[in-house]
């Protein structure tokens, strides 16, 4: 029989317990929500006219799936931006808070596109992905009717994986099991110049397996944060924009 000592002790671990799946799920939420999961429109605009203007070239950003807020996509669409390129971005944290099919992968992408180049006056529009958005980015591209190509100057992929799966979740339990699509899609992208940023300490990165003429491959110190090194980063995607924009972009003093 259970003497009241042992019974105050079981009460007690139990209380702990409770309060500890209680502060785990707060913060889960709170992650979840900060990064844009609750939101309900997943477009962010930054450097765009007010009024359809004359620029020569506008991006499309599809983010991580931690969103705009957090990593480093948004030094990418500030730092484009400040050079005069208009950014048309989407939150995959809230685009993607529940899984996609990948006719709606293809139609969110070719939407950014048209909604881009329509709010900008841009006749072309590079398409820029990071991590997740990097897996959708070339899902979607590869998808891309013929009719469409000639509206894309170039892409670029950050640190994008072999697999992609269609729902964002920044604590990876979407991402178990069957992928929604694999690495041999990605070989389609034949018709525009792509670049691919990874890691080098990165072991499933997609960029190894595109070998294509028209891809530049890139590797940059660290796993697939790339050292939190926003700086590196932005140089890096500037420089290899700036021959498909047939200009220099002054990227941002370190």
């Amino acid at each position: 029989m259970a003497t009241p000592s042992s019974r105050t002790r079981r009460l007690a671990w139990k209380r702990w317990a409770a309060a500890l799946v209680a502060l785990l799920a707060a913060i889960a939420f709170g992650i979840y929500w900060s990064a844009g999961f609750l939101d309900r429109d997943p477009v962010h605009l930054y450097g765009m006219p007010e009024r359809p203007g004359t620029a020569p070239v506008a991006a499309v950003f599809l983010s991580g799936d931690m969103g705009i807020r957090y990593g480093m996509g948004s030094y990418v669409v500030e730092a484009l931006a400040g050079a005069g390129v208009p950014v048309y971005a989407v939150a995959s944290s809230t685009a993607f808070a529940r899984r996609q099919t990948h006719a709606e992968v293809l139609a969110l992408l070719t939407n950014a596109i048209r909604e881009a180049r329509r709010r900008s006056g841009a006749a072309r529009v590079i398409v820029i992905g990071q991590s997740f958005g990097a897996d959708m980015a070339r899902v979607a591209l590869a998808a891309l009717p013929p009719a469409l190509r000639g509206q894309i100057a170039a892409l670029v992929l950050v640190v994008p994986g072999t697999d992609a799966y269609f729902r964002a979740d920044p604590l990876g339990f979407a991402y178990v099991g069957a992928p929604d699509a694999g690495a041999a899609s990605a070989r389609a992208l034949d018709w525009l110049p792509v670049t691919c940023i990874r890691g080098e300490d990165e072991t499933d990165s997609l960029c190894p397996t595109l070998l294509a003429p028209n891809v530049r491959r890139i590797t940059l110190p660290g796993g697939h944060f790339l050292r939190m090194d926003h700086d590196l980063l932005v140089r890096t995607v500037f420089a290899a924009l700036a021959p498909v924009l047939g200009t220099h972009l002054d990227a941002p003093a370190s």
